[in-house]
C-alpha cells in the first residue's frame, strides 16, 4: 500500500529524534513530536489504504478501456480519475483519457465505446465534458440524473446521438408531451461541414421522428437546431390590403403578388419588377386557375391594367366586368388581336424611350394573363388556315411574338403570366426559361416535367393527391419549396347561396376602377359583288387592324367565325370505322411506356437505382416511392440509404438496404 512506507518513515524519524535527544538533550518537545508522528503516519497509512481501494475500483475500467486507446505503453496515466464522489472510496466522477491519434479516424464509435465501458465497469452513466481531438484528450464525467422522459424524447436522443455524435449534448423542448425542438451541441464540426451529409441527417431525422422537421445549422459554433414544422393548411383564402396600393413607379418596383405559404410558414411572392414573367403549370383540378384568379384580383386591387387571353374560353368569364380588367379574349381572333396589341404597345413604348419623349416611370404597368397557351396555339394554327391571305407566312405571325414579349416587355412595364397544363420545352429550355424567372407548379409532375421545371426528377412528383392548391415555387434563394397557394373563388362558378364565398370576393374587389372594360370591334366584312350579297370574311391582317374601344353591351358581332377547312362534319356514327387491334402490335407491358411517365417494372440490385426512379416500398400493398437521393448510410458504410417520397401521400421516407439487394423499380421515360 502506498501510504504504509511513508507512515513507517515518519515513525522512524520520531524514534531517531528521541534517541538523539537522550544522549544530546536539545528539546523538551519529544512527546509532542511522537504525537505528531503518530498522527501523520496514521493519515498516510489511511490515504494509502483509500488509494489502494480506489485503484481496485478503477482498475477494471482501466483494463476495459486500455485496448481501445491503441497506446504503445500500458499505463494508469492514460486513464486517470480527476475527481471522486463523496464517501470513503466513492466513484470516479471525472476521468481524463489520453489516446492515440489514429483511434478516432479508425473507429468513429470510439467515444461511444469508452462511455459504454465506463458504465459497465463503474455502474454510472457518463457523458463527455470535453473532447480535444487535436490533443487526443477526452474528459468524461458522471451524467446528471435525468428526470423520467417521454418515449418520443428518448427516441429523439437516441436517433440524434446515433446519426450525429454519441458525445453530443442535447437540449429538448417539449409541449404537452410532443417534442418540438432539439438543440444539439456536437464535437464533430469538420464532419458536419459536408452539405450532402447535413442533408442526409435532415432526411434521417424526418424519417425516424414523428412529424416534419427542419434544421438550422451553425457550423462555427458546432450547433444544430431541429424544429418541428407545423402542418400545412389545405386552403388559405386570398386577402388584399384594406387600402388600394399606390400606383407610382416606386410602389411598382416594390410591388409583390402573394403566391402562397410554404412549409416553413413563409409567404412566397412574385415580384414582377425583379422577375418580369411568371410561368404556372398545373393539370385540371390542381388549383392553377384559382392561382391565376388570385394574381388577377391582386393586380386589379393595385390598379394595374389587365388583359386576359382565356385559352379555355370559360375560365375568366366571371372576371369580364371586374374593375381594371380591360380585355378578356375568348374568341381566337380576339386573342390574336390582343397579343398583337400588347406587342404594338411594347414597340410604341420603346420608341418613346428611344426618342427621349418618355421615361419608364411615365408608363403604367400592364399585366397580360395567357391561360392555356398550348390550347391557344393549337386554335391559332387551325384558324390561321382559314384567314391566311395570299403571300402571308406559312405560320401565323402571332406565334413569334411571345418570344419578343418575354425578352423585351419587361423594359416597357409589360408582364406576363403564362399558364400551361404541363411543362413544355418551348418555355422551359434556353432563353425562354431564363425570362420566366418566376415559376409555380401545381399537382404532381411527371419526372421529365419535374426535371424541366426544377432541374430535378423528384421535386414536385410526389405532391399529395387531392390537395388543391398544393404545389412548388421558388423561394428568395431560388430554391424550390412546397407551398399551399392562396385561394380565390371564381364568380362564374359560385352558387347564389354561397354567401361566404361571395363575401370573400367582395373583399377582393377594388373600390374604384382606373381602367374601364374594353372590347375588340369586329372588322366589317367586304363583298365579292356590287350588290353586297356575297360577303368575304376578314383575313388575318384585317383582324390585326381591328379597333379596340370601350365596351358596348349592345354590340353584336356581324362576323360568323369561319369553320376550319380541315374539319369534316360527321352526321352519322356509321361514318366512323373502328380498326381492330392487331395482336402482333401489342408489346409487352414491362417494356412499353406507361401513361404515368415511367417505364415498366424491373428488378435489379439497389446499386443500379437512380434519382427520379420509382422504387417499390411494399409490393404487397402496392406502395411506391420517388427516389430523391442515394448515399452511403451514415451509420453503416456498407449499406445504401435511399431517400424517397411516398407516391401517394408525398411523405418523406428512408430505405436502408445492401447495395446488392434486389429491388423492384421503374425508370422514368426518356431518362
Amino acid at each position: 500500500m502506498n501510504g504504509l512506507v511513508p507512515g513507517l518513515l515518519v515513525l522512524a524519524a520520531a524514534a531517531l529524534v528521541t534517541a538523539v535527544n537522550v544522549y544530546f538533550p536539545f528539546t523538551d518537545l519529544v512527546p509532542l513530536i511522537w504525537v505528531g508522528a503518530v498522527l501523520v503516519a496514521g493519515l498516510a497509512i489511511a490515504a494509502g489504504v483509500r488509494q489502494f481501494q480506489r485503484e481496485g475500483v478503477m482498475d477494471p475500467a482501466v483494463e476495459a478501456i486500455l485496448p481501445l486507446l491503441s497506446a504503445n505503453e500500458i499505463s494508469r496515466e492514460l486513464v486517470q480519475p480527476l475527481r471522486w464522489t463523496k464517501g470513503w472510496v466513492g466513484t470516479p466522477s471525472r476521468v481524463r483519457i489520453r489516446y492515440a491519434a489514429q483511434v478516432v479516424d479508425d473507429d468513429p464509435r470510439f467515444v461511444e465505446q469508452i462511455l459504454g465501458a465506463l458504465e459497465r465497469r463503474l455502474g454510472e452513466t457518463y457523458q463527455v465534458r470535453k473532447h480535444d481531438p487535436r490533443k487526443c484528450v477526452l474528459v468524461v464525467e458522471i451524467a446528471p440524473t435525468a428526470e423520467p422522459v417521454s418515449r418520443d424524447h428518448q427516441r429523439a436522443v437516441d436517433v440524434v446521438k446515433q446519426i450525429i455524435d454519441p458525445s453530443a449534448s442535447l437540449s429538448i423542448v417539449e409541449e404537452e408531451g410532443v417534442v418540438k425542438e432539439i438543440e444539439v451541441k456536437h464535437n464533430v464540426g469538420p464532419r458536419m461541414s459536408s452539405p450532402p451529409l447535413r442533408l442526409k441527417i435532415e432526411k434521417t431525422i424526418n424519417a425516424m421522428l414523428p412529424g416534419r422537421w427542419r434544421a438550422k445549422w451553425d457550423l462555427e459554433a458546432d450547433l444544430v437546431k431541429f424544429q418541428l414544422r407545423p402542418q400545412m393548411p389545405d386552403m388559405i383564402k386570398h386577402t388584399v390590403p384594406g387600402a388600394a396600393f399606390g400606383l407610382n413607379h416606386a410602389s411598382y418596383k416594390k410591388f409583390m403578388i402573394p403566391i402562397g405559404i410554404d412549409e416553413d410558414g413563409i409567404v412566397q411572392h412574385w415580384q414582377p419588377s425583379v422577375s418580369p414573367h411568371c410561368l404556372v403549370i398545373g393539370g385540371t383540378g390542381s388549383g392553377k386557375t384559382s392561382f391565376q384568379h388570385t394574381v388577377l384580383t391582386h393586380l386589379s386591387h393595385a390598379g394595374w391594367r389587365i388583359w386576359v387571353i382565356d385559352g379555355k374560353r370559360i375560365e375568366f368569364t366571371g372576371f369580364r366586368d371586374w374593375p381594371n380588367v380591360e380585355l378578356v379574349g375568348a374568341r381566337v381572333e380576339h386573342q390574336v388581336r390582343m397579343l398583337h396589341a400588347a406587342h404594338e404597345l411594347m414597340e410604341e413604348r420603346y420608341s418613346l424611350l428611344e426618342e427621349g419623349k418618355a421615361r419608364l416611370e411615365d408608363f403604367e404597368p400592364l399585366a397580360l394573363i395567357i391561360d392555356e397557351y398550348a390550347t391557344f396555339k393549337a386554335r391559332v394554327q387551325r384558324w390561321y388556315k382559314t384567314v391566311k391571305p395570299k403571300g402571308a407566312p406559312a405560320q401565323a405571325p402571332v406565334l413569334e411574338l411571345l418570344s419578343d414579349l418575354a425578352r423585351l416587355a419587361r423594359s416597357a412595364k409589360i408582364h406576363m403570366l403564362l399558364g400551361l397544363q404541363r411543362p413544355d420545352v418551348e418555355f422551359l429550355g434556353g432563353e425562354m426559361r431564363d425570362n420566366f424567372g418566376a415559376r409555380v407548379s401545381f399537382g404532381r409532375l411527371s419526372p421529365q416535367g419535374a426535371n424541366m421545371m426544377w432541374d430535378s426528377f423528384a421535386v414536385g412528383v410526389a405532391i399529395p393527391r387531392n390537395k388543391r392548391g398544393r404545389g412548388v415555387t421558388l423561394n428568395a434563394e431560388s430554391l424550390p419549396v412546397e407551398i399551399q397557394a392562396y385561394y380565390t373563388p371564381d364568380p362564374a362558378k359560385l352558387e347564389r347561396d354561397e354567401v361566404e364565398e361571395w363575401a370573400h370576393l367582395d373583399t377582393l374587389r377594388p373600390g374604384e376602377a382606373r381602367y374601364g372594360r374594353s372590347m375588340i370591334v369586329d372588322p366589317e366584312p367586304s363583298y365579292a359583288d356590287e350588290d353586297m350579297e356575297v360577303p368575304i370574311d376578314p383575313d388575318y391582317y384585317q383582324w390585326l387592324a381591328a379597333k379596340i374601344g370601350p365596351f358596348d353591351p349592345d354590340f353584336v358581332s356581324v362576323v360568323t367565325p369561319p369553320e376550319p377547312s380541315n374539319v369534316i362534319s360527321l352526321t352519322s356514327r356509321d361514318r366512323v370505322r373502328f380498326v381492330e387491334e392487331d395482336p402482333d402490335d401489342v408489346s409487352d407491358d414491362t417494356a412499353s411506356d406507361s401513361d404515368d411517365g415511367y417505364l415498366g417494372a424491373e428488378e435489379g440490385p439497389a446499386a443500379d437505382l437512380q434519382v427520379g426512379d420509382l422504387v417499390a416500398i411494399d409490393l404487397a400493398l402496392d406502395l411506391w416511392g420517388v427516389i430523391e437521393g442515394i448515399e452511403p448510410d451514415v451509420v453503416d458504410d456498407e449499406q445504401l440509404a435511399i431517400e424517397y417520397r411516398d407516391l401517394e401521400s408525398g411523405e418523406d421516407g428512408l430505405l436502408t438496404v445492401a447495395d446488392n439487394e434486389v429491388l423492384t423499380y421503374r425508370h422514368p421515360q426518356d431518362a
